[in-house]
């Protein structure tokens, strides 16, 4: 399908695992929109969906900017740490108009679109939620931060709540924990609904930091169940 990104999907396998306690129970699915770490592309964080719940619609795009062969970026760097407010702006207007289109095109619950992200992907993940909380169920956001220099507009009435779960690796050499941490305590000042943890690893995913992610998920799912019911 000919959209603004560049991407790849992953349906569940079965019918049977669309959302039932949505109006179109029949036609759509809880959604993973995974966004890849700079220098990647959009096979990367597909294959996280083996170790994940099987119900999700996966949607995997493309970053906007190639760095090399099968290379890619959401944004184009000046300074780590500090996103160009402009190039990052760019990067979330982007992404909206890509959920647009996903919704538009795809059997997309649009009130269960998770943002999965990793690096570079987690860094536009958080800052998208932040600023446009009620476009997104939560917030899955790994060996990443919130680019607090970046100008962010946040919404602060409607992120209270808002689901995130962070991961870091306490000996990542790219991302510093200390910057996950910082986002960790912008995230309870903010009142989301926070579940944060650090792991003995780098910048990477772990069997453990993806037991973690399942469990958070489930629960997610669980709850609106509940709701429902």
């Amino acid at each position: 399908m000919s959209l603004s990104l560049h991407h790849l999907t992953q349906f569940p396998a079965s019918p049977a695992t669309a959302a039932q306690d949505s109006p179109e129970a029949d036609s759509v699915f809880p959604t993973i929109l995974a966004l890849h770490g700079r220098g990647s592309n959009e096979s990367d964080l597909l294959g996280l969906a083996d170790y994940l719940p099987k119900n999700f619609l996966w949607i995997s795009p493309r970053g906007t900017f190639t760095l090399g062969p099968d290379s890619y970026e959401w944004f184009q760097i000046t300074q780590v740490g500090k996103p160009d407010p402009t190039r990052l702006a760019n990067a979330l207007n982007t992404l909206d108009k890509f959920i647009d289109e996903i919704i538009a095109n795809y059997p997309v619950d649009k009130n269960k679109l998770y943002l999965l992200g990793f690096s570079q992907g987690s860094i536009v993940s958080m800052s998208y939620a932040l600023i446009k909380p009620q476009r997104v169920a939560g917030v899955i956001a790994q060996s990443g931060y919130i680019p607090h220099e970046s100008g962010l507009q946040i919404d602060d009435a409607g992120v209270k709540g808002k689901p995130f779960l962070v991961t870091h690796g306490i000996q990542d050499p790219m991302l510093p924990v200390d910057w996950a941490r910082r986002s960790r305590d912008t995230l309870q000042k903010l009142g989301t609904d926070l579940e944060y943890h650090e792991f003995n690893m780098g910048h990477n995913v772990t069997a453990e930091s993806l037991a973690v992610i399942n469990t958070w998920l489930e629960k997610k799912a669980s709850k609106s169940r509940e709701v429902v019911g």
